[in-house]
């Protein structure tokens, strides 16, 4: 995903695996991360659901690159979380580095095609404004300047599409070539 012209930005927890990109309504949260945050969000199970009218978004990473996930970390006290690991030895014939931790070189927000916000995890939900989504974010092959945009519930949960009920977004640019779709969302 990409933001042409920024809404608001909601923090909020991911209440189950979501695409950036991919429209979201906002929820009580259950499973509240650090800081503690109060609003999940959550795919649409309908067609035209217009409460779905946020763009998912991973959360600020203000991290320099490399970036561990999943890594040992202390708190204020000294105490340690999450992965039991040092760095020092390893078992000869392995990588360096757990399989339950993932290092990244690039922010996930900043790549193409758009990546999985995983559920429990902190991440935005943004609100009018402009941002542009890659083909696994949108369902159709056609999309004209102006046409009114809903999203999909079922099996295609959160993707925008070419629909005049519920509609929650307006279509700005459409290129084909690229895969690309750039919509401007209602508020």
């Amino acid at each position: 995903m990409e933001i042409k012209l920024l809404g608001t930005a909601i923090p909020c927890v991911a209440q189950q695996d979501i695409k950036a990109g991919l429209a979201v309504k906002l929820t009580a949260a259950s499973g509240k991360s650090s800081p503690d945050v109060v609003i999940g969000a959550v795919l649409p199970t309908s067609n035209d659901d217009t409460k779905a009218k946020y763009m998912a978004g991973f959360r600020m990473y203000n991290e320099v690159p490399p970036i561990y996930e999943g890594l040992t970390t202390l708190d204020e006290s000294g105490n340690s979380s999450g992965q039991p690991y040092t760095l020092r030895e390893w078992v000869a014939g392995s990588e360096n580095l757990p399989d339950s931790v993932t290092l990244r070189m690039v922010a996930p927000g900043l790549k193409k095609p758009e990546e999985t916000i995983l559920s429990g995890a902190l991440m935005l939900a943004y609100d009018e404004g402009i941002y542009t989504v890659t083909s696994g974010c949108y369902y159709g092959t056609s999309f004209a300047v102006g046409d009114d945009v809903s999203v999909k519930g079922n099996s295609d949960n959160g993707k925008w599409y070419q629909g005049s009920g519920g509609v929650v977004a307006q279509v700005l640019e459409f290129n084909s070539t690229k895969g690309e779709l750039t919509i401007k969302l209602n508020g």
